[in-house]
């Protein structure tokens, strides 16, 4: 038990935020703090982790990410193209020439398995044990392999939310989980109302996503935020730009514009990231 007071003598690193925040989303009063759940949620390829890995390369905090989502080589070229701004199968065909580019991330530690909490727990344990320190940063990409294969996958998507919150809560370290938990075809995020399974309760922060493959656009719907305003039916999104064949988010994107698909160019995206290499 303790007064404000001392808990604010005593807080640690609780609350701290992270750097490297997108300005676009940093002006919203976005904040991905230590001690607290972030969840990460929109419909299949929507850029959940492609904002994951993204905050990962820009944040160089000490970070442990679960990529259960991926293998080893697929992940490897993802950095390596977020890292150079080369093309993501250009990067995997001659992962090799990358080891170098790669060893920047020297800070970052990644498991390709975990079947529930308790394998998450125990790796953290183990960065703790080898560093010295709980890792400033869990990524979890994605809670639906924790639970894809249970017959109430809902209730243990509800439950792992709880045993997040309470990692970050215990370890003083921020938590990031991608979520697939809308079902919903469309390019906008969805609304917090549509998120499924009942797990808004948990997360300080929940960011919607949404991707449009034709004209690039790349939104950010804030529909959970304890830190300032919430978009809770993501009506106003942050607008920013991406290229996944290159695993890029820009804040924004100088050579495109509305009209470009008026001009009959057929691969908006590529030619607008040419012109920022």
């Amino acid at each position: 038990m303790l007064s404000i007071a001392q808990a604010a003598s005593r807080r640690g690193s609780a609350g701290v935020p992270l750097p490297g925040m997108y300005l676009p989303l940093q002006a919203r009063s976005v904040q991905i703090c230590k001690g607290q759940l972030t969840l990460l949620v929109g419909p299949p390829s929507a850029g959940k982790s492609l904002l994951a890995f993204n905050l990962i390369a820009r944040m160089r905090v000490p970070t442990l990410a679960f990529l259960l989502d991926s293998d080893q080589l697929t992940a490897a070229a993802r950095f390596g193209s977020i890292l150079t701004g080369e093309k993501f199968l250009h990067v995997k065909d001659s992962i090799d020439a990358y080891a170098e580019q790669l060893r920047e991330l020297s800070d970052f530690q990644t498991c390709f398995y975990a079947q529930d909490m308790d394998d998450i727990r125990l790796q953290v344990d183990a960065f703790e044990q080898r560093y010295g320190l709980p890792p400033d940063l869990v990524v979890v990409d994605n809670l639906g392999n924790l639970t894809s294969a249970m017959d109430n996958e809902w209730a243990l998507l509800k439950a792992l939310a709880l045993e997040l919150d309470l990692l970050a809560r215990e370890m003083q370290c921020a938590v990031i989980a991608c979520a697939h938990v809308t079902d919903l075809e469309t390019t906008s995020p969805a609304g917090r109302t549509k998120i499924l399974g009942k797990i808004s309760q948990y997360p300080r922060l929940i960011l919607s996503v949404g991707f449009d493959p034709a004209t690039g656009e790349y939104r950010v719907a804030h529909v959970k935020n304890s830190s300032g305003p919430s978009d809770v039916s993501a009506s106003h999104p942050v607008t920013m730009y991406a290229d996944p064949s290159r695993m890029l988010i820009s804040e924004s994107d100088p050579a495109w514009t509305p009209s470009r698909m008026a001009a009959g160019n057929p691969d908006p995206v590529d030619s607008g990231w040419n012109s920022l290499r």
